[in-house]
């Protein structure tokens, strides 16, 4: 009698499973993460001149720009965590992209190592709530950045934007007056991977199972 309620139960814990294992998974946007690549950067040299800023010098790790529309590129590392989903063509899951590699000013002011991050709060006018921070020297956000034109193709992500001086660096410069200025362009140009997420029907199956099979002995041991 209780080997054929053992074999009832576990044939209703199997039912259980395979129903489940049968059951569509919820269908989810994929979830992509960068790996590499480097984002090129176009400064106004001009106007930096005429709010005194002088280009004198780069750092030895800077890497060829995207094309000549640019004026530097910088390698993104291995401490990249930022991930997005394809859903719309391109959502933020959240992440930074960093960077190795510095510029000089005026002999002076060296800025580089550059993280690229997103923050809401600072969403407004024409800044989107990306922005380009310094995490050499300063620490300060340098720039928010505008326009963002994101573009995937399922393997490559490309994101470009405008570079608005910040509150941060106006306030290092010492010209509050200069927060927003259009100083230049910067375009990332990344490979990327699907980002490791678990089975969505996985947990669900060993719960159900488990349910099941605590049931079972439940029901043995009330008519033992």
């Amino acid at each position: 009698m209780r080997f054929n309620q053992l074999t009832a139960i576990l044939g209703l814990t199997t039912a259980a499973v395979v129903s489940t294992a049968l059951m569509p998974a919820q269908a989810t946007a994929e979830i992509f993460q960068v790996e590499s690549g480097a984002t090129s950067v176009f400064l106004d040299l001009p106007l930096l001149e005429s709010i005194g800023l002088n280009l004198t010098g780069t750092s030895d790790d800077i890497v060829p720009p995207v094309s000549d529309d640019f004026l530097v590129g910088f390698e993104i590392t291995d401490d990249t965590d930022f991930s997005f989903t394809d859903e719309g063509g391109f959502t933020l899951v959240g992440g930074s992209i960093e960077h190795t590699g510095s510029i000089t000013f005026n002999d002076a002011l060296t800025v580089g190592d550059f993280s690229i991050g997103f923050d809401a709060s600072r969403a407004g006018d024409a800044a989107t709530g990306f922005f380009v921070q310094d995490t050499l020297d300063t620490g300060a956000i340098l720039f928010d950045v505008a326009s963002i034109v994101p573009t995937f193709d399922g393997e490559a992500l490309t994101i470009a934007g405008d570079l608005l001086v910040s509150p941060e660096f106006a306030g290092v410069l010492g010209n509050p007056d200069l927060t927003g200025a259009l100083v230049g362009q910067a375009q990332t140009n990344a490979e990327t991977e699907p980002a490791s997420v678990p089975e969505p029907t996985s947990g669900l199956m060993l719960l159900v199972a488990g349910a099941a099979i605590a049931a079972g002995r439940r029901q043995l041991t009330a008519k033992q």
